[in-house]
This record gives C-alpha cells, structure tokens and sequence, in this order.
C-alpha cells in the first residue's frame, strides 16, 4: 500500500502535465485547423487591407485635416475586438473603459462595429460603409443628422493605433450565419465634439512628426507593440498562453515525474527485498516452531510411557 500511493500521485500529474500540452498544441495549431472562410485576426493580409484602407480614407477627408495622425496596427486591439465577437452580441463592449480589460496600456478606447451574413462580409465594403456615414454629418455645425458615430471613430484626429477581428456566429440580431466585425481604436473619439481641425494637411501635427500619405507619423509612437502574452481577462474560453513561468513549471513539473518515477521504483525494489527477506524468517521461524512443538510432544510422549511402565511395575510388586 505505501509504494502505491506515491505511483498514483505520480501518474496523476502525468496525466495533468499531458493535457497541458495538448492544449498548448492545439492552441498553437488551431489557427491552422480552422478552415472558415472569415481571416484570424492576425492574418497579414486581413491586417494590411484594413490598415491601409483606414489610412487611405483619412487622408481623403473634407474639409482637409491639419492634424489627422497615421494609423498603425496593435495585436491587443485585435485580440480585444475577436474577445467581444466570440459573445455575438450587437452591443457595445462593456470592458473598454476599465483599466487593463480592454488594453493592457490605453483606457480609452473606441469601438466600431457591424453585423451582416458571413457570405457577403468583406472588410473593405464595412469600412467603406462607415465612411460613408460622412454624408450625414455637418462638420461645421459639428452634429450628425442620423448615426454617423463610425464616420466620427473613423477619422478621430487623436486615434492612431486600430485592431480588428470578424466573428461567425449562427445568429446576430436578425441575421443567420451571421459574421460579426469589430474594429477597436486607440485613443477612442468623442461624438461631442469635432474629430479633426480643419486645415492644410499636416500642419497641426505634433512636434516631432513627419507627414506620411497626408497624415501625421512617427516612428516611436507608430512602432507595433506585440503583446506576447496579453489576452483578455473576460474571454471566455480563455486562450492558453504559456509565458516563461508557465513553461518552468511545465518543465519542473516533468522533472518531478521523473523524480517520482525513479523513486518509485527504488522503493518497490527495496520493499520486494524486505518483504522476501520477512519470509524468509518467517518460514524458518514457523519451522522452528514446528519442529520445538514436534519434540516437546516426542518428550511429553515418552514421559507418558515412562509413568506407565512404573504404574505396571508397582502393580505387579502389589
């Protein structure tokens, strides 16, 4: 019993150490398993359209912007927006404004958002279609005749990192095999007020910037950030990230199954040995016994005939 104990343990951190790593194989593989039609949201490709465009379309506003800085990618935006999507809920995500659930640096953060069939879904028709909403908004007067909130995120002077994520869903809102998309930005707009002066381009840009495509850039503020091991508190289900700790423990874990291993075996062999070695005195203990028994009986035996050979003497004498 106390050799098994310590082989159960062991075998039972085995198996816990095994199912780690085959939930770390398939988040490294599912990306590549998953065949929908809809891009990851780090695909390359998906990342360059929608930078790009969003960029393009900035740098065609009117009236002309003096300020409008150049959009660059981030990964946790990204991440961020694929979180919110997983829910397939057409509501606006409930943890941008608190610290470290949206982002693990920016608070605040805007949102874009769009549901329709995952069959005609493009990421350029949607981004289009929020500037669009241009159409419905007064930029002098500063007030939107409708919705134009995505026009007002779109072009927001002070946002200058995007990150976007398209969800299938079975159903959002009206819509069946439904795709949802997310784009999230960084620092968030303001409808209450004008999303950019007004003015020749590149004129207002922060010091230090250049004019890239008739936008403000610059190379430190502009450099992409890939937060290795940030993921949404709120996801659910939650990615498995392994960062360094995570892969110590691992390997610690899996030097203690080893050790265990070892052990085990040394202590079956050592108890084997003990418990031969107990029968073995057992046995010539058992024999002795018998023996000591058989002779005290030889004994008590002769001593019985002896007392009746001088009962028969004493008998005749009489």
């Amino acid at each position: 019993m106390a050799a098994t104990r310590p082989l159960a343990q062991c075998v039972s951190l085995a198996l816990r150490g095994v199912l780690k790593v085959c939930e770390l194989w398939l988040l490294l593989v599912g990306p590549g398993l998953n065949s929908k039609s809809l891009p990851h949201e780090e695909d390359t490709n998906f990342i360059n359209q929608y930078v790009n465009l969003h960029n393009d379309l900035r740098a065609t506003v009117f009236p002309k912007a003096k300020n409008l800085r150049f959009m660059t990618w981030d990964v946790a935006l990204a991440r961020t927006a694929r979180a919110w999507g997983k829910k397939c809920l057409f509501e606006h995500n409930t943890y941008l404004d608190k610290t470290g659930m949206g982002h693990p640096t920016f608070r605040d953060i805007g949102e874009n958002m769009w549901a329709g069939h995952e069959d005609g879904f493009t990421a350029s028709t949607v981004i289009r279609s929020w500037f669009e909403e241009r159409k419905l908004y007064n930029f002098e007067k500063g007030v939107c005749v409708g919705d134009c909130s995505h026009y007002i995120q779109l072009v927001w002077a002070k946002s200058y990192k995007v990150g976007c994520a398209v969800t299938p869903c079975s159903k959002v809102g009206n819509f069946t095999k439904a795709a949802l998309f997310i784009c999230n930005y960084a620092p968030g707009g303001n409808i209450s007020r004008r999303p950019y002066e007004a003015g020749v381009f590149c004129t207002a840009c922060d010091p230090g910037d250049k004019c890239t495509d008739l936008l403000c850039s610059d190379a430190d503020r502009d450099q992409a950030t890939y937060y290795q091991y940030w993921y949404p508190r709120w996801e659910v289900p939650r990615p498995l990230v392994c960062n360094p700790l995570c892969m110590f423990i691992l390997l610690l874990r899996t030097l203690c199954f080893i050790i265990c291993i070892i052990t085990v075996f040394i202590v079956q062999s050592q108890f084997q040995t003990g418990l031969e070695k107990e029968m073995v005195v057992s046995t010539e203990e058992s024999e002795l016994e018998t023996s000591t028994t058989e002779k005290t009986r030889e004994s008590e035996e002769e001593e019985d005939e002896d007392e009746d050979e001088d009962t028969e003497e004493d008998e005749d004498e009489g």
